[in-house]
């Protein structure tokens, strides 16, 4: 795939010796490139950074996973160097890509709408979590080969800057047309009316990380709530597929299979995420962890941020990490939850009963889709609180967390969003020997993009809030 990614850009880049002339042209040779080809390319790349290089430090760094001294101690202590080159990646393999393929799809006629209404929300999502990490980040002049050093678009900025994208989206996609089909839409196969449900969905995923900071955003949620048209169920989530197959595995398993022999050695139970799930006594703990090679059946012993791993120390369980486990970009458990929210917060109509409701039924697709029993689930749901207005922060936030335990990247928005500074749920402390005095609030331009673009933003520290972190 990435050799005809690479063809297709030189095919497309490359100038004739000789202008309006046939000489040299190879009639066998592709001039022009299927914008599927790229789309497809995007979407592989997108989807492998999420799921590997951006998964193992971003879920050590936020303290959702322990390293137990696995990956040395300054990797829980805010060590930002496996993240090598994501930041790169995310522009020339995926933003890049993706362009390039909007353009020929707009430029072929008939236009290909919906192929470039699916390349905007990919584009939309890829932009989104950028500036999420990083928090200011070229949007307006970036990933279009024109602009050598694009400037550094306000974190506000960018994130209205994709919800336009999810609206232009939407405005073109055409349910009695084809656009990417399968196999090179490696997410819904083509099914358009499953986009435009996950541009929606995404698009209040946005407007909740803003929300807090442009109060505004409230109105807009109980917009795209009434207008539903967003996951309803199971069979919308936003999934990329992993197989059993040697080179389709999941990079998570392959990891522990190469280094480890496939026995897993790496991610260990944190303390923040094993005490919320004891005080509510949750059932997941068996289905997320499990015990140390030396520890007695049924025992979790979990790690602080900075503490050695032992042989009886719980571990993330293998079954997370399994070769054919899909990327989750969007669950429907987390649709339900954040509708939970809506409600609560009064940005839709229904009140604390509805939004009780919403927050069950999300809790139950969170744990069945784990592989919860039924049994376990309904008893734990029933006895959930009722939200109230004065527990429906926590209660909420208790669970959207838990919801997230696998997709580090949206588990350290929501709980970066989750409370003022310092009030954050679960609550956690700066490791002992961290280089900054708080929790780690961004990701930090690579030296590369410092060196290079002057126009990368200076003076910033791992503990600075980003525009969205109220």
């Amino acid at each position: 795939m990435k050799k005809l990614i690479l063809a297709a850009l030189l095919a497309i880049s490359t100038t004739a010796c000789f202008k309006d002339s046939n000489i040299n042209v190879d009639p066998n040779r592709s001039t022009s490139v299927d914008p599927a080809l790229l789309f497809s390319g995007a979407s592989t790349q997108f989807s492998l950074l999420r799921v590997a290089e951006l998964t193992w430090p971003i879920a050590l760094m936020n303290q959702m996973w322990a390293s137990g001294g696995r990956w040395g101690l300054s990797q829980s202590q805010y060590d930002q160097t496996r993240i090598r080159s994501a930041w790169g990646r995310t522009y020339t393999d995926v933003l890049k890509n993706l362009n390039v393929a909007i353009e020929i799809a707009q430029n072929t006629q008939p236009v290909n709408k919906n192929a470039v209404a699916q390349c905007k929300i990919l584009m939309a999502f890829a932009y989104a979590q950028t500036s999420l990490l990083w928090g200011d980040i070229p949007f307006t002049e970036a990933a279009n080969g024109k602009v050598d050093f694009p400037k550094f678009d306000k974190q506000q900025d960018v994130l209205n800057g994709t919800i336009a994208l999810l609206d232009e989206a939407i405005g073109l996609i055409d349910l009695n047309a084809k656009g990417i089909i399968a196999p090179n839409d490696l997410y819904y196969g083509g099914d358009m009316a499953k986009w435009r449900k996950f541009a929606n969905s995404l698009k209040m995923r946005i407007l909740f990380s803003m929300v807090d900071s442009d109060p505004t955003k409230g109105a807009a949620i109980g917009q795209l709530i009434a207008g539903g048209n967003m996951i309803s169920s199971n069979a919308d989530a936003m999934l990329y597929k992993y197989y059993n197959q040697p080179g389709r595995q999941n990079p998570r398993f392959s990891f522990t299979a190469i280094f480890r022999g496939g026995v897993q050695s790496d991610w260990y139970c944190s303390k923040p995420v094993y005490d919320l799930l004891v005080s509510l006594k949750d059932p997941r703990i068996p289905y997320f962890y499990q015990p140390g090679t030396d520890a007695a059946p049924n025992e979790y012993i979990a790690l602080g941020p900075v503490e050695v791993y032992t042989t009886k120390s719980a571990l993330v369980n293998m079954n997370l990490l399994k070769p054919d486990l899909p990327e989750v970009s969007f669950s429907y458990s987390e649709q339900l939850l954040f509708e939970a929210e809506a409600i609560a917060r009064g940005f839709a109509p229904g009140g604390f009963e509805a939004a009780t409701t919403k927050m069950r039924a999300g809790v139950r697709e969170s744990m069945l889709a784990l592989g919860v029993t039924a049994s376990q689930t309904d008893a734990y749901v029933a006895a959930l609180p009722a939200l109230t207005a004065t527990n429906y922060k926590t209660v909420l936030a208790q669970q959207q967390y838990l919801d997230l335990f696998m997709r580090p990247i949206e588990g350290w928005v929501q709980h970066r969003r989750s409370g003022t500074i310092g009030q954050e749920v679960p609550a956690m402390t700066t490791p002992t020997g961290a280089p900054v005095a708080g929790l780690i609030r961004r990701l930090l331009y690579r030296s590369e993009e410092v060196n290079s673009n002057p126009n990368t933003p200076s003076g910033l520290t791992l503990d600075t809030p980003q525009w969205f972190d109220k």
